[in-house]
C-alpha cells in the first residue's frame, strides 16, 4: 500500500518529520465532526451544530505520555466542534456523550469511527498491524472508519500524534471556522449587519481564526513562489485591512466588491486557477457543504458567491 511521507519544513523539526500518512491524505479527509441537534429539551436548542463524529482510544496499558497525547487530540478535536452533543434527556440519564475512552470501555459502546492512540491496545492487536516508522494510518473495517496513530515505540507514537493534534487539527479547527465565518460575512454585508460583520473579521472563531493557519504555515511560506506569495498578501490584505476600513465607512458596494476578490484568492489556492492548486485534496463534502446552508440562511444562492473566475463549484483533485 502508498504512502505519503509528510515534511512540513522547520514544522517538521518540532512536530511531524517522516510521518507516513496511510493512505495519502487520510488525516485530511476523516470523519472527524459531524452536525447533530443540540441542547434538545431547552428553548435554545439548535440544529446543525457541529460535533465529534468519532470516539479516541487508548489502550489501559499504553504508557501514560501517550495517553497524554491523546487528550491533546481532543483538545484540538474540541476548538473545532462546538459541543461534545447532548440535551435534556441525556442529562436526566447520565449519558453525555463520550470522547475519550480505554480500550476496555470501547467494548462496551456502539461507535462509528475511531481514533486509535498507540499500539498498546486491543484494536490494533485485533487489525494485525505494525510499523515502521510514525505513522497515521486509517483503515476500513465492517463500515466503520479507525485511524490509528502508531510508531514502533512510544516516541515515535507520540510524533506521530503530535503531528495530529498541533498540526492537523489545530489546521482543521482554523480553517473551517475562518471558511464558513468568511460565508457568514457575505451574508452580514448583504444585510448591511456593519458592526457584527467587523465583529466577525476581528473574532479569534471568526474571520481571525485563519491566524491558526497563517502561523501554521509560515514556516513554508519561504519556499512559495513570489506568485504564490502575492496571491497569499493579496488576500490578507482585503481581508484584514481592505475590507475592514469599507465595512467602517458602510460602503455596501465596495465591500462586496472586496469580498467577491477575496474569493477570488481563495480560488487561485484551492481549484489552481492561474497558480499551482495548493490544495491536493477533494474536502469531505458531509463537513464542507455546511457553507451552503449558511448562505442559504441569510437568502443567498450559489450565484450570489459563485460567479465568473469563481463560478466553479465543488472540488477536483489536483492534477
Amino acid at each position: 500500500m502508498r504512502k505519503l511521507v509528510i515534511f512540513i519544513g522547520p514544522l517538521a523539526v518540532a512536530f511531524a518529520q517522516n510521518v507516513a500518512i496511510d493512505p495519502p491524505f487520510a488525516d485530511r479527509v476523516f470523519p472527524y465532526i459531524t452536525y447533530s441537534e443540540v441542547w434538545k429539551g431547552t428553548p435554545a436548542s439548535l440544529k446543525d451544530v457541529a460535533v465529534p463524529n468519532l470516539l479516541i482510544v487508548y489502550g489501559v496499558r499504553e504508557d501514560p505520555q501517550v495517553v497524554a497525547q491523546a487528550g491533546k487530540i481532543a483538545f484540538y478535536l474540541g476548538q473545532w466542534t462546538d459541543d461534545i452533543g447532548f440535551g435534556v434527556e441525556e442529562v436526566k440519564e447520565s449519558r453525555i456523550p463520550p470522547l475519550l475512552v480505554s480500550d476496555l470501555q470501547l467494548r462496551e459502546i456502539p461507535w462509528k469511527n475511531i481514533i486509535v492512540v498507540g499500539t498498546n491496545n486491543d484494536v490494533v492487536k485485533s487489525l494485525g498491524i505494525t510499523f515502521s516508522g510514525p505513522t497515521i494510518k486509517v483503515v476500513d473495517k465492517d463500515g466503520k472508519k479507525i485511524m490509528v496513530v502508531g510508531g514502533r515505540n512510544e516516541k515515535e507514537v507520540i510524533q506521530a500524534a503530535r503531528y495530529l493534534s498541533d498540526v492537523r487539527l489545530n489546521f482543521k479547527a482554523g480553517a473551517y471556522k475562518t471558511f464558513f465565518s468568511f460565508v457568514t460575512l457575505r451574508g452580514l454585508l448583504e444585510k448591511g449587519e456593519w458592526e457584527s460583520a467587523l465583529r466577525l473579521i476581528k473574532s479569534p472563531q471568526g474571520v481571525s481564526a485563519c491566524g491558526k493557519n497563517m502561523s501554521l504555515a509560515a514556516p513554508m511560506v519561504a519556499s512559495w513562489s513570489d506568485e504564490v506569495k502575492s496571491v497569499v498578501q493579496k488576500r490578507n490584505s482585503i481581508l484584514y485591512k481592505d475590507l475592514p476600513e469599507a465595512i467602517e465607512k458602510r460602503d455596501r458596494k465596495k465591500a462586496v466588491s472586496l469580498w467577491k476578490e477575496a474569493m477570488v484568492t481563495c480560488y487561485q489556492c484551492h481549484q489552481g486557477e492561474g497558480i499551482p492548486q495548493m490544495r491536493k485534496f477533494v474536502p469531505l463534502e458531509s463537513i464542507h457543504a455546511k457553507h451552503q446552508r449558511i448562505a442559504e440562511s441569510f437568502g443567498l444562492s450559489c450565484i450570489n458567491c459563485h460567479a465568473g473566475p469563481t463560478s466553479k463549484r465543488g472540488y477536483s483533485s489536483a492534477p
